[in-house]
């Protein structure tokens, strides 16, 4: 069972990371090392928008959906269902520029904010839902995609600028933790650093 576990992990890290990135260097991480990031890519956040995956299960489980692209994004309305957009948050630029429209593109009642919120941690553990809010957008971001992550940083920066809609706004990282303890068997697999 551990090995057909493992295989699953190596296939799965190898499928989500075939996007336009070459060389990925996959590291542990922690809350002090992505903060320190954020800070120094000259980032205006609080840590209550900063988010992590809860574990490396939940992380093969958003491989598996598709949900570890960068640069992407997961738009919910006020009633916390997703936004249909055509690439489940891989064209956030483009919806970025009919923002006033968003919240009253299709959803998918069966994806709720909630359901997302259970497989994610805020760094410093505050609720992000909120009664006074048009709709909520979480953008996928990794310091292992250094360049695509920089597009996911940029439509940070400008959705906090934006005054058309009042929105709830997160960064999600989807490196790998290292409160998720990752075994040594697992570290050498994934060719982690």
């Amino acid at each position: 069972m551990k090995l057909i576990n493992l295989f699953l992990l190596t296939l799965v890290v190898t499928s989500s990371f075939a996007q336009k990135n070459k060389d990925i260097i996959l590291r542990i991480e922690d809350d002090s090392s992505l903060v320190n990031y954020l800070k120094e890519h000259k980032i205006n956040f609080s840590n209550s928008q900063v988010a992590t995956l809860k574990g490396i299960g939940t992380w093969a489980e958003f491989s598996r959906a598709k949900k570890l692209t960068i640069p992407s994004a997961f738009f919910f309305n006020s009633n916390r269902e997703l936004i249909k957009n055509k690439g489940k948050g891989t064209y956030c630029g483009a919806e970025l520029k009919k923002i006033e429209k968003i919240s009253k593109m299709k959803t998918d009642a069966n994806q709720t904010l909630e359901d997302f919120l259970n497989h994610i941690t805020i760094l410093d553990g505050s609720e992000f839902i909120d009664n006074n809010v048009d709709v909520y957008i979480i953008i996928a971001w990794g310091k292992f995609a250094n360049s695509q992550s920089q597009i996911s940083l940029n439509w940070f920066s400008k959705l906090k600028n934006q005054e058309y809609l009042r929105m709830k706004i997160m960064l999600l990282n989807i490196d790998l933790q290292e409160s998720w303890n990752v075994t040594d068997e697992q570290k050498k697999h994934l060719g982690i650093l």
